[in-house]
């Protein structure tokens, strides 16, 4: 039987926003960086903010982690994705996910998405139902 978790939309200046709390591994902090990700359907790959991957990660922290490189349409440009460990809060679950870095709007002060949760890497384990805009249904399996 699936579980089912509700999560309320967050205001972000004068937008309400389905943010997950997430806790991402940082071997430069040497602790997990909570940062707030956003699901995003219309988006086939898993985005992560280049300001707070840079602050996690550097070279020697990615070896090995490259996992395949892709082309961001909208941009037209090659990406590499590296497989980074998420530990989602609502769901408590920790998910290994690509990501690639972009540099995307910071919304200003206070909660902002740090990552964009795609398609491939986030919705193929799990279902979503956006309720109005007033909070997000998640049914999730075993991940």
């Amino acid at each position: 039987m699936p579980r089912e978790i509700e999560v309320p939309f967050v205001k972000v200046n004068d937008t309400y926003l389905p943010l997950l709390k997430v806790e991402m591994e940082c071997p430069k902090l040497g602790s997990e960086y909570l940062v707030y990700a956003l699901p995003d359907t219309g988006s086939r790959f898993s985005v992560i903010r280049n300001d707070t991957f840079l602050k996690c990660f550097d070279e020697s922290s990615l070896k090995n982690r490259l996992v395949d490189k892709v082309i961001i349409s909208n941009l037209l440009a090659t990406k590499e994705r590296y497989s980074i460990k998420f530990h989602f809060v609502e769901l408590n679950e920790t998910l290994q996910i690509p990501v690639t870095s972009l540099d995307f709007v910071n919304l200003g002060e206070g909660i902002y998405p740090s990552l964009i949760l795609g398609r491939e890497d986030f919705f193929s384990r799990i279902m979503i139902c956006f309720d109005r805009n007033v909070r997000l249904v998640i049914k999730a399996n075993d991940l």
